[in-house]
């Protein structure tokens, strides 16, 4: 009996060791292999092909990328900083749609493009005005219709950046009221005139003696009739307003739109060098370097007939 107890036990203490054996061998510290040699060696081969994939990318990577991905022409090339009127601002033509960039530029370096009638190019002066027909990344594609040439400029080899600045000045001063004192104070001022020096007054001079004179009787001459002025009939207010709103809605302005304008009016008659106008007011919000603003433009009626339309502050012709 007593053996056979002290069998049993043993065989107790033998299961109690192995069940701790495997315990501890299946924990973290004692990773084990798969158990078949198939699944160790699809697990080999999938990290042999991802050590592959990845040499192949960082290796051929930099060499198929631009095939794929088209590279973005440099901030720097397409900003400058302009001044314009005593006040600067950058620029960034990347920021401006085809619709609104000027038609039309003058080069201000000398350069050449391609001939459209043979191999030959074409040499562009400075002062020469050529067509903006598109903006492919950093480049400007004009043409010289005149000598029928067409191909790729620098910007910086035209007076683009001048004339958006005139743009956005323009616009700048119509949303502040029409004055350059109103403009953002972090925009560089404008140094003041100094005022003139009065002059001092003249003395008065002696009243001279009177001289009477005899005149003289002079023959009255035949007056001729006078000739009839040709007039011409005067619009009325709402033949203003409706001429000045088949005026925008026939393009003749791509600053503003039908959809953009809040108000018509007329604005009576106005000599501008030396013409009579009828004239008559436009009232639309523009987008400028202030945000959102309300602006004025002036249409300049001649001849039953919208000649041109300006800024109601400024004067300045709306392209």
């Amino acid at each position: 009996m007593g053996e056979r107890i002290s069998r049993v036990s043993e065989k107790v203490t033998e299961k109690r060791k192995i069940a701790w054996f495997d315990s501890v061998t299946s924990g973290d510290s004692f990773p084990r292999l798969p158990e078949h040699p198939l699944k160790f060696m699809k697990y080999l081969q999938f990290a042999v092909i991802v050590f592959v994939l990845y040499f192949l990318g960082y290796v051929l990577g930099p060499t198929m990328t631009p095939w794929f991905v088209k590279k973005n022409a440099p901030e720097g090339a397409l900003v400058r900083e302009v001044s314009y009127e005593g006040w600067s601002r950058k620029i960034n033509l990347a920021e401006y749609r085809g619709d609104v960039l000027p038609k039309t530029l003058k080069m201000t370096g000398r350069t050449s493009i391609p001939s459209a009638t043979g191999p030959t190019e074409i040499q562009l002066s400075p002062g020469e005005e050529v067509t903006l027909l598109n903006r492919d990344g950093d480049l400007l594609i004009v043409a010289q219709t005149d000598r029928g040439g067409k191909g790729s400029v620098k910007p910086g080899e035209t007076n683009i950046y001048e004339i958006i600045a005139r743009m956005e000045f323009d616009k700048a001063v119509e949303a502040r009221g029409g004055t350059i004192a109103k403009l953002d104070p972090k925009l560089a001022p404008v140094e003041a005139r100094p005022k003139p020096t009065p002059m001092p007054e003249p003395k008065p001079l002696p009243e001279p003696e009177p001289v009477v004179v005899t005149p003289t009787p002079v023959p009255t001459p035949e007056l001729e009739p006078e000739p009839t002025p040709v007039t011409t009939a005067s619009l009325s207010d709402d033949q203003i307003v409706e001429l000045m709103k088949k005026s925008i809605a026939g393009g003749a302005v791509k600053e503003f739109t039908m959809a953009q304008v809040k108000g018509w009016k007329a604005n009576g008659e106005e000599t501008i060098d030396g013409t009579a106008y009828q004239t008559g007011l436009a009232a639309y919000e523009a987008e400028t370097i202030f945000g959102v603003r309300p602006v004025q433009a002036k249409a300049l009626i001649k001849d039953g007939k919208v000649v041109r339309w300006v800024y109601a502050k400024s004067g300045m012709e709306i392209q």
